[in-house]
């Protein structure tokens, strides 16, 4: 079995796993989650170094990418009901985002959906940029796990960074009950080192989703104008009265 299929399976498992146990052992599942991002890595620079890459595992790569982030958003939404509406827009923009993406790029003849070719130079630069793009993927995963930790009170009291009092009661009511970790720190007095890590992922976040809305638009264009190409020029309206 070729190295490229080692990492594969060992992501998926892992992947699968961490979330089995996701709602009784936290720090498992972020170690085994993780630990399939990693394999996700793997699996990519192995099929480049040796020569393994595949219209197939392109396409079972960005399946499993999208499967992994509705897995962890899935289980976002169980511990953070009031939240889910936020959770659930991002899942259907990560979904379908990609997935016009793939369909619109394959139309026009690449095998991969990581064309730099958008008419978005955001886009280009994102798919052109290998570091950019894991570091806005990162971002994401970071900020998914950062959430689903601080639903523990394990993790809301850790590495603890303590604030004004008066600061935190600023927090507006609506957003402490989206999500109750706020109001843990509230009684705590103070910000955990888990939250602060989510805070300083959220500039990749931001871009990301950015990226996402980009290239859903941009693709959704793309096949709106293959459609009219392969029906042709249409015949100009008969003028009244003629």
């Amino acid at each position: 079995m070729d190295t490229t299929r080692r990492a594969g399976y060992a992501r998926i498992a892992a992947t699968l796993y961490s979330f089995h146990i996701a709602f009784k052992h936290p720090i498992a599942c972020v170690a085994l989650y993780f630990f399939g991002f990693v394999c996700d890595e793997l699996d990519g620079r192995a099929a480049r170094t040796f020569g393994q890459s595949s219209t197939l595992g392109a396409l079972l790569d960005m399946v499993t990418d999208r499967v992994a982030t509705t897995g962890l958003l899935a289980i976002l939404c169980a511990f953070y009901p009031e939240g889910s509406l936020l959770f659930l827009v991002l899942l259907m923009l990560d979904i379908s985002s990609h997935w016009f993406q793939m369909y619109s790029t394959m139309l026009a003849g690449s095998s991969t959906h990581k064309d730099v070719r958008s008419r978005s130079m955001m886009v280009r630069f994102y798919y052109s940029n290998r570091l950019f793009m894991g570091f806005c993927c990162i971002c994401c995963e970071v900020a998914y796990l950062c959430l689903y930790m601080l639903a523990w009170p394990r993790f809301q009291a850790l590495g603890l960074i303590r604030v004004s009092p008066a600061l935190l009661q600023r927090i507006p009511q609506q957003l402490v009950v989206a999500l109750p970790p706020l109001a843990a720190l509230q009684r705590l007095g103070g910000v955990p080192a888990v939250a602060v890590l989510g805070l300083l992922s959220l500039p990749g976040v931001a871009t990301k989703q950015t990226c996402n809305w980009l290239q859903l638009r941009n693709a959704a264009a793309g096949l709106v104008e293959y459609d009219l190409k392969a029906m042709g020029p249409q015949p100009a309206a008969t003028k009244k009265g003629s």
